[in-house]
């Protein structure tokens, strides 16, 4: 654990800081689940995704602990809450039909391994597209791959590979 000096030294030279936290998970009503194909309402969806200039679609449960994960990673290269629209692997599946307008102004973040193989066939891992970014939709959406986010929260060890994620996330943007 850090000392507070530790962590303004680390803050003053733009180095983020996440710390797992030991809060209970308060599970939303509306869990990603990748089993079932969910009915998504296109029009609302086309709406809701419209202004975000950055996606963000995981595998892993909704809980709060995953959403304050995720809202620290994207503050942490300089994303704005509101550029930012969280998708359900259900939603990103009914967006793949969609014609998106202005899609080469936006850009796609996944964790796991199964968003990864819903966008990018079954054959595709992680570790063979984290490296650089990925064209995906028709060629039309850059999109960064990661790691899975509760392997993230239980696994502090990769950290670095989340960050140099977000750091190539930050640098096409």
């Amino acid at each position: 654990m850090l000392n507070s000096k530790q962590v303004f030294l680390l803050s003053e030279m733009g180095i983020p800081t996440w710390q797992l936290r030991q809060d209970i998970a308060v599970e939303h009503a509306s869990q990603s689940v990748l089993s079932k194909d969910v009915k998504v309402d296109n029009t609302a969806l086309l709406r809701r995704i419209e202004s975000a200039s950055w996606w963000v679609c995981h595998d892993s449960d909704n809980s709060q602990q995953i959403e304050r994960l995720i809202q620290a990673m994207l503050l942490s290269i300089g994303v704005l809450l509101p550029d930012v629209c969280i998708l359900t692997p259900s939603e990103l599946k009914a967006i793949a039909s969609e014609d998106i307008s202005n899609s080469h102004q936006k850009r796609l973040l996944i964790f796991g391994e199964l968003v990864t193989k819903q966008i990018f066939g079954a054959s595709a891992t992680i570790e063979q597209l984290r490296y650089e970014p990925q064209l995906s939709f028709r060629s039309k959406l850059i999109t960064i791959v990661g790691l899975d986010l509760d392997t993230l929260l239980k696994s502090p060890e990769n950290k670095k590979q989340a960050w140099q994620n977000l750091l190539l996330a930050k640098q096409i943007a």
